[in-house]
């Protein structure tokens, strides 16, 4: 992410960083306290139950991902960068799928301005008959790949990998990777001469000149090999609509090669064979991790009757919600687009309630200083009130905006799934005693 970019890593383009998953998520999976468990359209043991549709592949479905790029050393894994990046299905018809990506950086972005006020875009398209039969996937990509790319998929893989893992516990697979003519491991010598491997609250120059050279020049490669079935479907652990779900998901791994290089990915597959969703991966040391899925209103409890969540929060004691469904890029205080219809109803909300007084909260994780993210959430939430009042018609009088960085998590920042969650905006309504 640093130095000119050139490459995306995981469901990134040549543009921003890498997308992925690591070995600091051991708890990755696991499934939350609380947590409302789904069934998987596949028993415990695997063999197919009655199907369930869990995330339907349908347009307005988003993601947020958290991504985690690193090299093996042997110092452990030394991070180069974490970003979190937001995609959702644009379009759907009888013969593809759609998908646009929003990141915090595009191809030529220079060490220092990684982090743009106006994120990247781009789409991937995916074929039907790749979603129904193809056994590759792309991971890493860049933004300037074609668009669609026919005999693979992205973000997921198709219903015939989870039929053949299911009944067989193996399945013959091709990772797509774009890389450096050196492989993934290219900086590892380089991390390794580094003082404390690289490590710390600031990045090294060697590390910024390292990943320039790594992003600068990549190939596009595809590693095959067997991928094998681990056990049975292990709890994955996501904020469905807002709300901390467990869901079932796919655990697979093997060796794969290309040339004279092997690599050992793992995935996570949501269970699910009319969308079998990439929850995880993880190679060496660096990961992507499915943290927030949103599905559209009508498919949300309450059929998205205007901001029900919302309205119940506001309405009730505690006089606040979580204000789901707003997007944000990596550092940016940009409401992304795919926030207009969470937003709307919001706003559908308040015109309901023309005598509440409301503040729009921003709040962080606790990475980075505690004055970076006040100012962060600071900004972010007065974003939202802006597309508030600038573009949906609500009073000025009514909104006032806040944030509180990093003093109110509402899960621990030890994993990426709280931190995800502690990135978030909040509405309060000012009560009567």
């Amino acid at each position: 992410m640093h130095g000119t970019v050139r490459q995306t890593f995981g469901r990134v383009g040549r543009t921003a960083l890498p997308t992925l998953a690591v070995a600091a998520l051991a708890c990755g999976g696991a499934a939350a306290a609380g947590a409302a468990p789904i069934p998987s359209s596949s028993g415990a043991s695997g063999q197919s139950s009655s199907p369930v549709t869990l995330i339907p592949l349908v347009r307005g479905l988003t993601f947020t991902v958290t991504s985690h790029a690193g090299w093996d050393t042997s110092r452990g894994s030394v991070p180069v960068a974490d970003t979190e990046l937001v995609y959702s299905v644009e379009a759907t018809d009888a013969h593809q799928v759609t998908l646009r990506f929003l990141l915090s950086a595009r191809s030529g972005t220079a060490v220092g301005k990684l982090i743009e006020a106006e994120p990247a875009s781009f789409v991937r398209v995916i074929r039907r008959e790749d979603l129904q039969s193809a056994t590759r996937e792309k991971i890493f990509f860049g933004s300037d790949d074609p668009p669609l790319l026919p005999g693979q998929t992205y973000a997921g893989t198709s219903a015939a990998v989870l039929a053949a893992l299911a009944s067989s516990g193996k399945v013959a697979f091709v990772l797509g990777i774009n890389e450096p003519e050196e492989g993934l491991q290219a900086l590892s010598g380089m991390t390794n001469a580094m003082p404390g491997g690289g490590a710390g609250n600031g990045a090294s120059p060697a590390v910024f000149s390292g990943i320039q050279m790594l992003l600068a020049s990549p190939a596009r490669h595809y590693y095959r090999g067997t991928l094998t079935r681990v056990g049975a479907d292990e709890p994955f652990s996501v904020l469905l609509d807002g709300r901390r779900t467990t869901l079932p998901a796919v655990h697979a791994r093997g060796e794969l090669k290309f040339a004279d290089r092997t690599i050992t990915p793992e995935l996570w597959w949501l269970d699910q064979p009319g969308n079998p969703l990439t929850l995880k991966w993880v190679i060496g040391g660096s990961y992507e991790i499915v943290t927030r899925i949103d599905r559209p209103p009508a498919l949300q409890d309450g059929g998205g009757a205007a901001g029900a969540a919302a309205a119940a929060g506001l309405a009730g004691p505690s006089c606040r919600a979580e204000l789901t469904g707003v997007y944000f890029t990596t550092g940016s205080a940009k409401v992304l687009d795919v926030s207009l219809p969470a937003l709307q109803r919001f706003a559908a909300l308040v015109a309901q309630h023309p005598d509440w007084q409301l503040t729009i909260e921003g709040h962080t994780d606790n990475i980075g200083s505690a004055e970076y993210n006040l100012d962060l959430s600071a900004r972010r939430a007065q974003a939202v009130r802006q597309v508030l009042v600038g573009r949906l018609g609500v009073p000025a009088a009514k909104l006032e905006a806040k944030g509180y960085g990093l003093t109110r998590p509402v899960e621990s920042n030890a994993t990426d799934q709280g931190r995800a969650h502690n990135r978030r905006v909040e509405v309060s309504r000012r009560c009567t005693a």
